[in-house]
């Protein structure tokens, strides 16, 4: 059970939980976040980054002609909404089913769902906006049995657990090193550019 304190100005705070606004610009986003082949994730938000305790976001890119691996993100939820370009998502355990996306739609995709993202244009990239429902990402790779069903594969799964950890170790390095920049520059003042 979440404690509820009063902040200042009457705001609600969640004992336990980050009490700050975050900015992330487009430079900040990170690639230190589990990929699939074929595409290209950047972290905006996760408990890493910016304290969050139940989402995860960021962009995919998606170059022509691409498609990535056929994975599912574990016990996550996941929402998409296209930014631009168009998509294709094929989704089931046998990849049965397909749609077309394009910029403006959103997709809603359950937990453990099966599924691939396909970019069929030719010579126009995609990106889409990703918002998870846990705070860090999972990818879970999977392979194709001989039954044409896809399974997860073992040596993926315990592989991304140990990128995850050397991100966690990655992103605290980072996150201290610009709290010890910030610190440094705190309270300098600007010089003076008028000239008398």
């Amino acid at each position: 059970m979440f404690n509820r304190v009063f902040g200042r100005h009457g705001v609600t705070v969640v004992a336990g939980q980050s009490s700050e606004v975050h900015v992330v610009k487009p430079l900040q986003f990170d690639d230190h976040t589990p990929q699939t082949t074929g595409m290209r994730r950047l972290v905006a938000v996760s408990h890493l980054l910016v304290g969050s305790e139940a989402i995860w976001a960021g962009v995919m890119l998606a170059e022509p002609n691409s498609a990535s691996s056929v994975h599912h993100h574990g016990p996550l939820e996941t929402v998409v909404y296209v930014l631009s370009g168009q998509s294709k998502v094929r989704w089931g355990n046998q990849l049965e089913h397909e749609s077309d996306l394009e910029a403006g739609d959103f997709l809603f995709i359950p937990a453990y769902m099966p599924h691939q993202e396909i970019n069929p244009s030719l010579d126009q990239p995609t990106e889409w906006v990703v918002v998870r429902s846990g705070r860090e990402a999972v990818v879970v790779h999977l392979t194709k049995a001989l039954n044409g069903e896809y399974v997860e594969d073992d040596t993926n799964t315990s592989q991304q657990f140990t990128a995850t950890n050397s991100m966690e170790e990655d992103v605290m390095s980072k996150l201290a090193s610009f709290r010890v920049a910030v610190l440094a520059t705190d309270g300098l003042r600007k010089p003076n550019l008028q000239s008398r």
